[in-house]
This record gives C-alpha cells, structure tokens and sequence, in this order.
C-alpha cells in the first residue's frame, strides 16, 4: 500500500482557520523572552490551558473578572474605577494542561512561573 501526502495549499489553510472561527475557536499562544511558554485554547465556552514550557517548572495561573464604572472626574474629566474578582488559582506543571468549562465569557487571565501572579497587572 503507497500512501501519498500533499502539502496544504494556502486555500485549504484559509478553509481551516476559518471553519475553527465559526465554531468559536481560539489560539493564544504567550511565549516570553525568560523560557515561559503558555498556551490558552477557546472553544465553546471551554477554555484548555497549557504549560508547554517553564524555568521554575510550572505555570501559575489566576482567572478573574472585572467590573469597571467610570464617572466624572476632577475638571469634567472622566475618571474611572475598576474591581477585579479571581474566580479560580490553579498551578501547571511544563508540560500539563487543563480543561474548564462554564467559565463567564468575560474572563481574564493572568500567568507568571515561579509564583503567584498579581491581578490585573499579571506581576
């Protein structure tokens, strides 16, 4: 039995990534120039987090929300005031991933390896 394997051709590239966007899928892929290397798939109301890679060993990571009101200032100028809600805290080791669902649709992310990292500024 001969099997035969063609190259993808950039169409069938554009076919792929654009059936993976109807379906409501994304790839974040964080890489930093210390070795840390994250990867965060969405699909679905499903979210797959990844430690591909890590100087410590692991990943950190806190999950949150944010909620943010803005009023007038001092001199009419806007000011505004944000409060921040971690929802979840969990630890990856380099090479472990894991899955979540139901998790609100507005949710941010914050990654550090070694340590906790500080919501929001992900310190």
């Amino acid at each position: 039995m001969r099997f035969s394997f063609r190259r993808p051709t950039l169409a069938a590239a554009l076919v792929l990534v654009g059936l993976a966007s109807l379906g409501g899928c994304a790839i974040h892929v964080t890489t930093t120039g210390d070795g840390v290397s994250s990867k965060l798939q969405r699909s679905g109301g499903t979210s797959k987090f990844q430690c591909i890679a890590s100087p410590s060993g692991q990943c950190n990571y806190a999950l949150y929300t944010s909620r943010c009101t803005t009023v007038d200032g001092e001199g009419g100028k806007p000011a505004t005031t944000c409060t921040h809600q971690v929802f979840d805290q969990f630890t990856l080791a380099s090479g472990q991933s894991r899955e979540i669902g139901n998790l609100p649709s507005d949710y941010k992310q914050c990654m550090k390896p070694g340590s906790k990292p500080e919501v929001p500024n992900c310190d």
